[in-house]
């Protein structure tokens, strides 16, 4: 795909995913292999916002950042 304009969302898409499915995979890979702990330890703090209503929170780990460069790859490749 390329970056038009009707393809950013799914540009999105795939990072979120990405980020999502490799913070997943690395929890999974810990609980098999537990001294690999080290790609799921917080890279940040909390980032995120407190609406009352609604509330957001972030936390990069080393699995998340690998998700969510393979997720742009597989973007570019498809």
């Amino acid at each position: 795909m390329t970056f038009q304009r009707g393809n950013v969302g799914f540009f999105f898409l795939f990072i979120i995913i990405g980020a999502v499915l490799g913070s997943a995979l690395g929890t999974l890979i810990v609980n098999f292999v537990p001294s690999l702990s080290v790609i799921v330890k917080n890279l940040t703090g909390p980032i995120g916002f407190n609406l009352e209503i609604i509330s957001f929170m972030l936390k990069l780990n080393l699995s998340a950042i690998i998700g969510l460069v393979l997720g742009i790859v597989i973007f570019r490749k498809i």
